[in-house]
């Protein structure tokens, strides 16, 4: 029996560092929700908030928050881990460990059959005052004790267990922390604690002082003005030299209306809606000024806590696939090709992958469906029978796709009956048929216009398809 909330609170044992504070669960997501939004969703999926010990920017012991995701209905007890990190927020409740939309990408992956954590990071969800934005550091520390705190969790109080291979992979702000992450293990020898055996970044800003840098020097205009504040000040956070008052760096009226906006309570939206497109509109002009004469130098504190926090020239010791769209507006896709080209001339099993003429959000499905078909390449297959494995034995069709008023199916076996069941897009069951036949006009009367994921069972085998309705 699932108790509604798990709470194991922490018991310092000498010798030890114990890691979990508490496990709270959550929520089930079915595998015909998450199917709308992939075809590769074949489980369902429990998700838990998790509370955790790590360190603070300076070292400081702090408690933080992040989520875990597991598998449920599968035959299989034993998973591999996926480290999946989030992209940019700014409110401390958009975050995974509140059960939101935030949390839609650790289920996918776990719904692919592993194990999937996302660190919340310091100064989101659970833990207090601003998030350091893009350090890389605190990144990697708060998803490594994650990462400890959920393997305690598993071994005391779950019935599955963890195979001990590690994946690691994050989008947008999500791919620096992933990078850093993944650099961490390695620069600390934590290997053989963590058995890293691919990773995934995804449209990071992994070259900070070099590609991304641009969106600053640049009197281009720049979707999210907000990021540069929120990269000022986090980052002043951690190094304290970029400014004493925030009229050092904004210009007047912003330096009083912006800073209210990164009290914890506010979407990164509000602060955008705040300000002019042109970063030199409201930053003030003799920062942009020495930041710009210092270029080639990089003696300005702000160059120097760019380098600090770029991850793109080392030599990963595991395969990387680093995925990125032409069309992103907010990441410039040339970090990725910096990181490829620094890291191959390092030596490194590295390459860029282009996932199409995508959009920053549009680039997020195609992008991380690649790194999960890079970590099933490597991962260790457990015994279970999986969906997909039936997918192949049935090849279903359905047409016309878009539909009016009925469709047709084809693929299921002559002379026999399929099961059918239409979901929407919130995972809502909406129609269900018993007796469905090869090439049998199936009505969709009553069935408003959208998308829609069919599921059907042909004796011993099932698959999935989407369809359009009109």
């Amino acid at each position: 029996m699932r108790l509604s909330i798990l709470l194991f609170l922490a018991v310092v044992i000498p010798g030890t560092a114990q890691k979990l504070v508490s496990a709270q669960y959550l929520s089930t997501s079915t595998s015909a929700q998450l199917g709308v939004l992939s075809p590769k969703a074949i489980f369902d999926v429990d998700i838990y908030k998790i509370a955790y010990n790590t360190v603070d920017v300076d070292g400081s012991p702090t408690v933080a928050s992040g989520a875990m995701v597991i598998p449920v209905n599968t035959t299989c007890n034993q998973f591999p881990l996926i480290s999946y990190n989030h992209g940019t927020v700014l409110k401390k409740e958009d975050v995974p460990s509140r059960n939101n939309g935030e949390s839609l990408i650790p289920k996918l992956m776990a719904s692919t059959g592993k194990v999937t954590v996302c660190p919340d990071y310091l100064g989101l969800g659970d833990n207090p005052g601003l998030h350091p934005y893009l350090h890389a550091e605190s990144e990697a520390t708060a998803t490594i004790d994650l990462i400890r705190a959920v393997r305690e969790y598993i071994n005391d109080s779950l019935t599955i267990s963890l195979n001990g291979e590690v994946f690691i992979t994050g989008y947008s702000q999500g791919g620096h922390a992933a990078m850093a992450t993944l650099k961490y293990i390695q620069d600390q020898n934590l290997y053989s604690e963590f058995n890293v055996l691919a990773a995934g970044p995804a449209s990071g800003p992994y070259n900070l002082s070099g590609s991304q840098s641009q969106s600053i020097l640049s009197n281009a205009p720049y979707s999210n003005p907000g990021y540069v504040c929120y990269l000022l000040f986090g980052l002043n956070r951690v190094y304290g030299d970029l400014y004493t008052n925030y009229s050092d760096i904004l210009k007047s009226p912003y330096d009083q209306i912006i800073p209210p906006y990164f009290d914890g309570t506010y979407p990164m939206d509000s602060v955008n809606a705040q300000l002019p497109s042109k970063i030199n509109d409201f930053i003030q002009d003799s920062v942009l000024q020495n930041f710009a004469n210092a270029s080639t130098t990089k003696s300005h504190p702000l160059w120097q806590a760019l380098i600090k926090n770029d991850n793109y020239d080392w030599n990963p010791s595991v395969p990387m696939e680093l995925y990125y769209c032409t069309q992103d507006e907010q990441v410039a896709f040339q970090n990725s090709l910096d990181a490829a080209m620094a890291m191959s001339a390092n030596g490194a099993n590295v390459s860029a992958i282009n996932k199409g003429a995508f959009t920053h959000g549009g680039c997020v499905l195609p992008a991380l469906s690649g790194a999960i078909d890079l970590f099933s390449s490597y991962e260790t297959a457990c015994q279970y029978v999986r969906l997909e494995d039936y997918t192949r034995q049935l090849t279903l069709h359905c047409y016309p796709n878009p539909a009016t008023n009925e469709i047709r199916l084809t693929g299921i076996v002559e002379n026999t009956e399929a099961e059918l069941w239409i979901y929407g897009v919130g995972g809502q069951l909406v129609k269900h048929y018993s007796h469905v036949k090869n090439e049998e006009l199936v009505s969709l009367a009553g069935i408003t216009p959208g998308i829609y994921l069919l599921k059907v069972r042909n004796g011993d085998h099932t698959a999935t398809a989407h369809i359009s309705k009109l």
